[in-house]
């Protein structure tokens, strides 16, 4: 009766670690590549609301990041060249701030002299909907809604690869609306 006891509790323990690591792997991100994002809106520095859907017809470069993230840190001076190299093209950038108070983010801002378009998401429910793990995270949506890329950690983004891959595919996203319209 015992061992009996002892094997049905390990087997309880063993599925319940089962359900809970295929969860966990088997879900890294609220979506796919090629799969409509969530929509949310967010606000700006002067209060205006912000909604995703205001930026359909053009290919969208969804950052989430702190001022205390080191590796955020890195990755800014080069974000802040992305957006200006392509800020007349049908892009927009989208660097939410998990911070919790503008007066933070506007010093971070103003130390580093950027430019690029800030949001805040102080409750994290923006980041909550993406199941953002680590900052940053960069999410690139194109002129329909859906997802083209997912990159979780800082990435190089003023690298003359990564440069040319963004252009192609804000042309792409030209031509598309150029096509149709």
């Amino acid at each position: 009766m015992r061992a009996r006891a002892i094997i049905i509790f390990f087997l309880v323990v063993v599925s319940i670690a089962g359900y809970w690591v295929y969860h966990k792997v088997r879900q890294p991100g609220v979506i796919e590549v090629g799969q409509q994002v969530p929509q949310f809106s967010v606000k700006d520095e002067t209060g205006r609301e912000v909604k995703l859907t205001d930026y359909r017809g053009k290919l969208v470069f969804l950052n989430f990041w702190a001022t205390s993230c080191e590796e955020c840190i890195d990755e800014m001076p080069e974000m802040e060249l992305m957006n200006r190299a392509f800020k007349e093209r049908k892009f927009q950038m989208l660097a939410v701030s998990v911070d919790t108070d503008w007066d933070t983010v506007r010093k971070f801002r103003t130390d580093y002299n950027l430019t690029l378009p800030a949001f805040l998401d102080p409750g994290h429910e923006v980041s909550k909907l993406y199941k953002v793990s680590k900052y940053p995270e960069t999410f690139l949506i194109d002129a329909k809604g859906s997802l083209i890329q997912h990159v979780i950690g800082p990435e190089r983004w003023a690298d003359p690869h990564i440069l040319d891959h963004l252009d192609s595919m804000i042309r792409q996203q030209e031509t598309r609306r150029q096509n149709s319209g």
